[in-house]
């Protein structure tokens, strides 16, 4: 058994066993009681009350009819009944076996309490636009990361997953992209500031908090550009009794979707008239003695298996709280040789010494073994059809005669060498000591440790010219990053009379560094995954060696406001100071300033006071944030080593070095105002809520590279602050639940519409081409002010030239035959130049939008929730890339094969006139997708107390199951993090289709 197996053997049998420890130690009862848990006002039964023997870890729930049953070890036990929105009763049982209990309804209009920057703060009293997912909806989505469960779950928040590979982050985006540099927001998990979040289990939250306008953003000033995501991870609570909770799920993964492509008998009929049309001889002497061939795609994918299992034991004494989890997920790549193990393990706990001080941690252990496979999906999708995956001999067969590919299959057998492993220590430790009264002081201190080690073996192989290795060779490398962060902050709150006022002040530090070290060798010893080592290989010859190095440090001060009068009147004033070692020392410090009034109309004496109304607020913001995601040294000189020559009398190597960019010590911070107005609304009894926004956001002193004269001697042009960006749109947030007789529902739907436009390039950067694309690299994108950023740019067509006369009626490029593209000639001078090239549509849509339904009945729950997008083009390169005579999409059949058969698709060939960038590769990237549906049911007390459970529910869900679009792509969803470069299908590792089968249990 490899050490692989091993590990996930180990940790999954002590979870078990740790599992029926405890349920064995749960104490025998000797008491029973029932009853019924009803509305005091509707006198309506309650579902999911918890009931709880004081003192105690023995517990239940009422069942769907409000009806629950237990064991208490005593007679003269007390029995404590909680459920949210209801205040908390206590009754002493006094000997009775049945007690019935109506629990009253608290008044929780505006009380709901959300994360904002280094604090918490009433719903009602936030004056700036935030959207908060509850955990317990994220949990419910059997995924590998928290990234993939915020698809769709709020307004101004797109994600899409930049890979289908297990463990790949996703591509965030808050209201639109603002820069030309990094995009993704800020994330802020208990407090320390990280780079991406797609290691945490979505078990582990409490809750997410979106922060998205200037007065939620600018408490973190540099970084709140692109907006904020708060993460909260679960704790314990003081002086409750230990509870487990265990979920588990398995489930199988398949590509949701697969390029319909031609089959060999119909890849040979194109692949003579690609060969026929270019003056070559025919390659196939009958394509009809092909039949179906190899489906290529179908040769590197495979139903891979996932499954995650997460114990959790939380509860509290009377000076403690702790919350304590391990998790191990395990995911197989749906292409062969990829798969990715996480074991975390999560420590959270607060002590609290006396009524003014405590002290706690937030600990996140996490490691993870992962193998790569090859990139291989492009060859697949490319590969010759007529080519079986092994000749009659066993071996592997060559498949770059005409495809100029390599055999995907060998590519996998012999490039998949690789063993990588990943560990992280994040997390951070805290105090509060509250003092005079009015005042509470805390001290933070965070730290995030990430290492990441990786070596990779190619043996000797030979397939065909273009793939093969003529002598062994190992790499290894080592990564490794720390981040320090020390927050300390002072907090008054006090309320006189109709006056509330809650102000903050602080300072923060905080320092990052990082280092790579690696190297390479040849001719290693043998192939055995033992001799993966340096020192097994030859030292004489073919070594290499790297490292390098990279830190920045940031001194912060930061200050809020917050003033309420008679409750309805709120105002929000913020200020941080950052400094950052990433800028000259001219400018290296910059003032983020916000200001924001809330307004509760409803609550006015000249309100009308409608029945089904319940509240109205309005709000409004302005405020400047930064952007400090420009690279580490923009504002200093760079000098490239390695630059060596040979010179001199002797003739020997020397050493060289060049600068090879200029220094700007002028540069200054990126900087975001934008402009807020919101509406926060709530009807019949809080059943239906409405919110809705209307945000201006403009990004100036963009950084970008300004073009210089080439005498001057350089290789990169130098950064200057002269871009600026604009998004603006609207957002709304529908949800209505209600629950009656027993049956409870949900519906939720929000919206958003983002218009990005360039305003500013700067002087002598009128334009930015992006987005290497085909043969020769062509560049589809251009950046041009008065566009979207990163807009697709090339030839708009205007049919296929049929015959001969319309070829001499033109307008021509050159070199046109019938059944080429017609281009459309845009400047009218009678012939095709580059000066006709036309934007073609932007890879960033107009209207992102999702909605979810939940329904539960009689212990059955059912959810499901869609997501979509609409506006946006995305530009098939995957067609476009033509190197020898690749397979082809179907939509290849539908060819132009003489006069008037097409005037869409034009006649085959492998390249020149047809393959220029156009809106030939330009398909629309809208769609709906069914992403999860989830089906569960939860046993009544009556089974769960019979073997020793508190709750249990079972569960069958599916993920990605239904795509709807017009795109021939794997996906519509097609990302990247270059925000100059987006929308460009190459093809990527596609995303899977899931299913699972789950169990969550407490006891």
């Amino acid at each position: 058994m490899n050490h692989r197996l091993l590990s996930r053997n180990v940790f999954c049998s002590l979870s078990l066993t740790l599992i029926m420890i405890f349920s064995t130690s749960l104490a025998m009862a000797q008491h029973d009681v029932r009853g019924l848990v009803t509305d005091a006002e509707t006198e309506e039964p309650l579902q999911g009350v918890n009931i709880i023997v004081a003192g105690t870890q023995i517990g239940t729930t009422t069942n769907d009819e409000g009806r629950y049953e237990l064991r208490a070890p005593e007679d003269d036990a007390t029995l404590q009944f909680s459920y949210l929105g209801f205040e908390s009763k206590e009754v002493p049982i006094e000997g009775r076996e049945e007690i019935n209990v109506a629990l009253t309804p608290v008044e929780i209009v505006g009380e709901e309490m959300v994360v904002v920057g280094y604090g918490v703060q009433r719903r009602r009293d936030v004056t700036g636009s935030i959207s908060r997912v509850d955990g317990e909806r994220l949990s419910r989505i059997p995924t590998q990361s928290v990234d993939q469960a915020l698809q769709g779950v709020a307004s101004g928040l797109q994600v899409t997953a930049s890979s289908g590979a297990p463990g790949a982050s996703s591509v965030i985006r808050i209201r639109g992209i603002g820069t030309l540099n990094e995009a993704s927001p800020l994330f802020v998990v208990d407090g320390m500031i990280m780079d991406n979040i797609n290691f945490l289990n979505p078990n582990d939250i409490e809750s997410v908090d979106v922060l998205k306008d200037a007065s939620a953003t600018a408490i973190y000033g540099a970084r709140g550009a692109n907006g904020v995501i708060l993460i909260t991870t679960k704790s314990g609570q003081v002086d409750r009794p230990t509870e487990f909770d265990l979920n588990y799920y398995y489930g199988w993964q398949e590509v949701a979707r697969t390029v319909p492509v031609t089959n060999a008998r119909e890849y040979a009929i194109l692949a003579n008239e690609a060969a026929e049309n270019e003056g070559r001889s025919l390659p196939f002497d009958d394509p009809s003695e092909f039949g179906e061939g190899t489906d290529w795609q179908n040769e590197i994918f495979r139903v891979a298996p996932i499954q995650n299992l997460h114990l959790r034991v939380s509860g509290g004494t009377e000076r403690t709280a702790y919350n304590i989890s391990a998790s191990y997920s395990g995911q197989e790549g749906i292409i062969y040789e990829n798969y990715l193990d996480r074991f975390s393990f999560r420590l959270n706990n607060d002590y609290y010494l006396t009524d003014n001080l405590d002290f706690g941690h937030n600990i996140a252990l996490v490691y993870e073994d992962y193998q790569d496979a090859p990139g291989v999906v492009g060859s697949a999708y490319r590969g010759d059809p007529t080519i079986p995956v092994f000749t009659e001999d066993g071996d592997y067969s060559p498949t770059d005669e005409r495809a100029s590919v390599g055999n995907p299959v060998a590519d996998l057998d012999y490039n998949s060498n690789n063993a990588n492993s990943r560990f992280r220590l994040s997390g951070n430790a805290y105090m509060h000591y509250s003092f005079l009264d009015h005042f509470r002081f805390r001290s933070n201190l965070g730290i995030d440790v990430d290492r990441t080690e990786g070596r990779s073996y190619s043996p000797i192989f030979f397939v065909s010219a273009i793939q093969q290795s003529e002598e062994t060779s190992i790499n290894v490398n080592n990564n490794f990053m720390y981040n320090i962060l020390w927050e300390n902050t002072v907090q008054y709150q006090q309320t006189i009379g109709d006056h509330r006022l809650d102000v903050l002040g602080g300072v923060t530090i905080e320092e990052y560094k990082s280092e790579s070290l690696g190297g390479g060798r040849i001719n290693v010893l043998g192939d055995d995954e033992s001799l993966w080592y340096l020192n097994a290989a030859d030292d004489s010859e073919g070594m290499t060696n790297f490292n390098s190095a990279g830190d920045w440090a940031m001194a912060s001060f930061i200050g809020r406001i917050n003033y309420t009068y008679l409750d309805r009147y709120t105002a929000t004033v913020t200020n941080r100071v950052d400094g950052s070692s990433r800028f000259g020392r001219d400018n290296r410090y910059g003032w983020f300033p916000s200001f924001a009034l809330g307004w509760v109309i409803s609550d006015e004496p000249f309100f009308p006071e409608p029945a089904w109304l319940d509240q109205f607020r309005f709000r409004g913001s302005w405020g400047r944030t930064g952007n400090d995601q420009i690279g580490l040294y923009p504002a200093t000189a760079t000098i490239t080593g390695n630059l060596n020559a040979v010179f001199g009398p002797d003739e020997r190597i020397r050493f060289g070095a060049l600068q090879t960019s200029l220094a700007n010590p002028l540069l200054r911070w990126e900087e975001t105002t934008q402009w807020n107005i919101g509406i926060e609304s709530s009807f019949i009894g809080e059943r239906l809520t409405i919110d809705a926004d209307y945000y201006d956001r403009v990004t100036d002193d963009i950084l970008v590279q300004v073009p210089i004269p080439g005498y001057i001697g350089v290789v990169g042009d130098p950064f200057e602050n002269a871009a600026k960006v604009s998004n603006s749109g609207f957002e709304l947030d529908i949800n209505w639940q209600d629950s009656r007789a027993g049956f409870f529902y949900s519906i939720g739907a929000n919206a958003t519409t983002v218009k990005n436009e360039v305003l500013s390039l700067g002087r002598g950067n009128e334009e930015i081409f992006g987005g290497g694309v085909g043969v020769g690299g062509m560049l589809a994108t251009k950046t041009v002010v008065g566009e979207p950023i990163g807009s697709f740019f090339g030839y708009k067509t205007d049919g296929i030239f049929q015959n001969e006369e319309e070829i001499e009626a033109g307008p021509l490029r050159g070199g046109e035959e019938p059944g080429d593209i017609r281009y459309l000639d845009v400047t009218g001078d009678g012939e095709i130049t580059t000066d006709d090239r036309v934007f073609l549509g932007s890879p960033y849509p107009d209207f992102i939008f999702s909605f979810n339904v939940e329904l539960g009945w009689r212990g059955f729950d059912l959810s499901a929730s869609f997501t979509g997008q609409t506006g946006n083009q995305i530009y098939n390169a995957k067609k476009q890339a033509r190197f020898g005579t690749p397979n082809f999409e179907e939509s290849a059949l539908d060819r132009w094969t003489g006069e008037n058969t097409s005037d869409t698709y034009p006649r085959i060939t492998d390249g020149g006139h047809n393959y220029q960038v156009s809106d030939f590769f330009i398909e629309d990237g809208d769609f709906l997708k069914l992403q999860n549906l989830t089906l569960g049911y939860s046993l009544g007390t009556d089974i769960t107390e019979q073997i020793g459970l508190n709750t249990l529910r079972v569960y069958v869900s599916g993920s990605n199951l239904l795509t709807l679009t017009g795109y021939d792509g794997y996906t519509p969803e097609v990302a990247s993090q270059s925000v100059i470069a987006s929308g460009i299908d190459d093809a990527f590792y596609p995303f899977a289709r899931t299913f699972n089968v789950g169990v969550n249990a407490t006891f």
